[in-house]
């Protein structure tokens, strides 16, 4: 089928445009939607796919989607299981100095089974978290997360348009990879660090739970942050083969083992309200199990002593969302106080978890950064810098009450987008009087 390019003009005109705003698969997420919504499935394909930066999407199938821990249960694929899901919890209230206006003051949500399976005969993505198996699409959903997370799947790199549990998926006649047997780490969102925090590091920790064979090979995408890729020979022995996926490339796997999430995500969330984020996160006690079995994988060097026990995880002031536009007066009044200013990501993994390891008082603006709190030891006291919007800390909260560390989100006043997302990426300032004398309190109330 053919198009002609003049039907989209105006559309690869905006997507163009929109490449280096939204970044690559958010920006093709959007083009795909809107050609669709244009031209109908078929034609889409025939158009968007020159214009992709995508290989091998040679085939175009409408294919039903099914949760991934039901077919395994089906073909007898499970091979280890931690726990069951499907239990209530609740995420409790947090300690907040300065204003705020999240909507409630607890978040519910619903635990996630821990699984480890063994497929046979699957394809998959670069950057993709489906798995092509037979004439289905497996995905990491059970029971009702898929349905209720207002999601677009259009932004996984082989999906083109989505209908319900029916998915147009984009496949290549050939695969670039052949790999016999191996465990998938990869997905959607392993270009980002924080997502390695929340979702990939610990998915590792309940394979190996579950009784993921040693030194089995680990495929990864091809990009992914540099302290993660230097950190993998120690968290999976230096002689587990390190398989990475050409990029958003095709791969076929003859025995493919794959974890849970610990995280329901989702792909790109269409809202960021009060459901939402009850939707995504994990049950503490869970995650804090997976987290200690990785600061056992790490092993002894990260609890070699260092020499500041008050540390400050700052954030470049290149970061793109969520600054704290007065940076410099912060990080000041805290140096001023003895705190070490650090930033993570010129440090190896390994010494951004000594340091948070050894911190018995430690300070970072919200984001990924902030996420290493999670390897502080019990009894550290923690102070995250916030927007006043502030409510999916409380999932953080939550784990950081779990492993026995106290946590106060400090909130700024913030810096509303011109087309707001949501108010928790927004950028922000905090007031330097008040946060000087937070500090003084903070450190004289250990």
């Amino acid at each position: 089928m053919t198009t002609d390019a003049s039907m989209i003009a105006d559309l690869l005109e905006l997507h163009a445009a929109e490449i280096p705003v939204w970044g690559h698969l958010p920006a093709a997420m959007r083009f795909k939607q809107a050609v669709v919504a244009r031209l109908g499935p078929e034609a889409a394909f025939a158009a968007c796919r020159p214009h992709l930066g995508v290989p091998g999407l040679d085939r175009l199938q409408a294919l039903p989607v099914r949760a991934m821990h039901d077919a395994a249960r089906e073909a007898g694929a499970i091979v280890g299981e931690l726990w069951e899901g499907g239990r209530r919890f609740e995420r409790p209230s947090m300690r907040v100095h300065g204003p705020h206006r999240h909507g409630q003051a607890s978040l519910p949500g619903v635990d996630r089974s821990a699984w480890l399976a063994r497929f046979e005969q699957v394809r998959l993505r670069g950057r993709s978290s489906l798995l092509h198996r037979g004439d289905e699409v497996l995905m990491d959903y059970e029971g009702a997360e898929y349905a209720s997370l207002p999601d677009n799947p259009g932004y996984d790199p082989g999906v083109l348009h989505a209908d319900g549990r029916r998915f147009w998926h984009m496949d290549a006649e050939a695969p670039a990879l052949e790999v016999g047997e191996a465990y998938l780490l990869s997905g959607n969102h392993s270009v980002d660090f924080g997502h390695w925090i929340t979702e990939y590091l610990p998915r590792l920790a309940l394979a190996r739970l579950a009784g993921l064979p040693a030194a089995m090979p680990v495929i990864v995408d091809h990009i992914v942050p540099s302290t993660i890729l230097d950190a993998l020979p120690l968290l999976l022995g230096p002689e587990t083969p390190v398989i990475r996926l050409p990029h958003l490339s095709v791969a076929s796997v003859e025995r493919l083992w794959c974890a849970s999430n610990p995280v329901h995500t989702g792909f790109y969330p269409t809202q960021w309200n009060d459901a939402t984020w009850s939707a995504i996160g994990s049950e503490p006690s869970h995650l804090a199990t997976l987290l200690r079995e990785l600061l056992r994988m790490f092993g002894p060097q990260v609890e070699v002593a260092t020499a500041s026990d008050r540390v400050f995880l700052a954030r470049k002031a290149t970061r793109s969302k969520k600054k704290l536009l007065n940076h410099g007066a912060i990080e000041a009044l805290a140096e001023a106080r003895g705190f070490r200013i650090a930033y993570p990501e010129d440090l190896s993994l390994v010494e951004q978890v000594r340091l948070v390891r050894n911190a018995r008082f430690l300070i970072a603006p919200e984001g990924s950064n902030a996420l290493l709190s999670w390897f502080a030891r019990a009894g550290a006291r923690v102070a995250m810098l916030s927007p006043t919007y502030a409510l999916p800390l409380l999932d953080v909260n939550a784990i950081l009450r779990e492993l026995g560390v106290d946590l106060t989100v400090v909130t700024g006043v913030d810096t509303p987008t011109e087309e707001e997302f949501c108010p928790y990426w927004n950028d922000y300032t905090i007031d330097a009087g008040g946060f000087s004398r937070f500090l003084d309190d903070w450190l004289a109330g250990a």
